[in-house]
């Protein structure tokens, strides 16, 4: 079904599911009205009516018993047996009535069996007993021993014995039918539970073939196209419209992306040719920002207010004895006093710790140099010792860093005054990074950063990005990307002042 939409996937197998599964309620209703009508037939009528004639037979006896010795014995206890055996049969035969009357065969034979009982009672035991009531034994034994009471007791016993017959049967057919139905349920409901579970492998099928498949291809092709070079390699969508219009999307999207870096490219050439002395000063700003210190996952981001140089800088260089020095500097202002600022800042910096791998004779070096009362600057140093992740950081007035641990955090406060003409005394202080931590280290463009209405990010809105950000990431490079792009997406004017993120973290191995 390459043209029909996802939507309509689904519809057709919740429709499908729904037919099948009303179909099968019906079926079930259907088949456990008839188990229920079973039932009761045979635990209203049926077993009532069986019982009611083994109780007839068993009056019925009682009164041929009671008749006979009486005629023997003259004993009106005997005949009392027999009034009481007539009594029951009375009742039983009337309580048959109702029983039977919805089937035609067994009230016939409950009409025979009344008649029978008449006939027997009028014509056998009515003679023995008048003859032994007026002291005549004789005759009566004569009436016994002619055995015609005897003869229309049987012919009781014949319809009783044939109505018991006939229930027993009607019992057995119910019961059957009971096990036909509970087998034909047990069917419905196992052919049910595979059709569900069909449905659920068509559905899985469904989600992973017209779904997840066609979005881990265009992810792929997307994170293809991210690699140098590959750009121009256009999306290819597959899967049902809705995800093919996705990729369409997707494709549009890329288009504008190189034309965009289309137009940085050319205007980052354009500077080179035209404007060579800014072209230097931009690339030795960006120098020496990323190096590989095994052990250490470190990447800072610096992005300019105004056009492509920036007054704040940030550098990573590993010194001789191998520690790893960190150095975030923000200069107040932006424009070009305040790049060339930066840049004596960042060689005075980088100079000094490569000798001296003290962070506070670096700032100390930084601010005998100050020459513009009107641009003091704050930076952060950190070294770090990659096996050991000993911690030596010097501040001058520089936002405090964060460094996030499974304690909690903790916090690189200043150490000394800001970098500017007045001078100053740093310290060091010392901590300790732990495998698993991470160090954030940041200007204040980042926290001073405002939404439409006017709101700063500051340290709050910083901690529920920094809490996001830790949470779906695991690398720096992830951490400092996440961060900005949250921040970039709350903000209202992302350009109002030079900022700078920087992430340091030792991972676990």
């Amino acid at each position: 079904m390459p043209f029909v939409t996802l939507r309509a996937r689904i519809w057709i197998l919740l429709s499908v599911a729904v037919i099948l599964l009303l179909a099968a309620a019906v079926w079930l209703r259907l088949g456990y009205n008839r188990v229920a009508d079973a039932s009761t037939t045979i635990i209203e009528q049926l077993q009532p009516a069986s019982d009611s004639v083994d109780s007839l037979n068993t009056a019925l006896a009682e009164m041929d018993s009671g008749v006979t010795s009486y005629a023997l014995t003259a004993d009106i206890t005997a005949l009392g047996t027999y009034v009481e055996g007539a009594g029951r049969a009375s009742n039983e035969l009337d309580n048959l009535r109702p029983l039977v009357d919805s089937d035609p065969e067994l009230a016939t034979l409950l009409r025979e069996t009344k008649r029978a009982e008449a006939t027997w009672r009028r014509q056998g035991t009515r003679p023995i007993i008048e003859a032994t009531r007026a002291g005549n034994q004789q005759e009566a034994r004569q009436l016994v021993q002619s055995g015609i009471s005897r003869n229309l007791y049987n012919d009781v016993r014949t319809y009783t014995h044939s109505m018991d017959e006939i229930i027993r049967d009607r019992v057995d057919s119910a019961v059957a039918e009971q096990e036909h139905e509970f087998l034909r349920l047990s069917q419905i409901v196992n052919g049910s539970i595979l059709i569900f579970l069909g449905l659920l492998a068509a559905f899985a099928l469904l989600l992973l073939r017209g779904v997840l498949k066609p979005l881990k291809d265009l992810q792929h092709q997307m994170v293809e196209v991210t690699e140098d070079e590959a750009h121009e390699t256009p999306l290819m969508p597959s899967g049902p419209p809705e995800l093919h219009a996705v990729g369409q999307d997707a494709e549009k999207m890329r288009r504008e992306l190189v034309s965009e870096i289309d137009r940085a490219r050319a205007a980052v050439e354009g500077l080179e040719q035209k404007s060579p002395v800014v072209a230097g000063i931009r690339a030795e700003l960006a120098n020496s920002h990323h190096v590989s210190v095994p052990g250490i996952d470190s990447f800072g981001v610096l992005h300019a207010a105004e056009g492509v140089l920036a007054g704040d800088c940030w550098s990573a260089q590993v010194l001789l004895d191998g520690q790893l020095a960190v150095t975030v500097t923000d200069v107040a202002g932006h424009g070009p006093e305040a790049v060339m600022e930066a840049l004596r800042l960042k060689h005075t910096l980088e100079l000094s710790l490569a000798q001296n791998a003290d962070p506070a004779v670096a700032l100390q070096l930084a601010a005998k140099g100050a020459r513009n009362p009107a641009m003091p600057a704050t930076s952060l140093i950190v070294l770090l010792e990659p096996t050991t992740g000993f911690l030596v950081w010097a501040n001058a007035g520089h936002p405090a860093a964060w460094l996030i641990g499974e304690a909690g955090a903790s916090y690189l406060e200043p150490t000394g005054p800001l970098i500017s003409v007045l001078g100053g005394q740093w310290a060091n202080h010392y901590t300790r990074l732990n495998v698993g931590d991470s160090l954030l280290m940041w200007t204040d463009g980042l926290t001073e950063s405002k939404d439409t209405e006017g709101e700063q990010l500051g340290d709050v809105g910083l901690d529920v990005l920094v809490t996001d950000a830790l949470a779906a990431e695991d690398t720096a490079e992830g951490l400092v990307n996440h961060i900005l792009a949250a921040a970039r997406s709350r903000a209202g004017d992302w350009r109002n002042d030079d900022l700078t993120l920087v992430a340091v973290r030792r991972p676990a191995e």
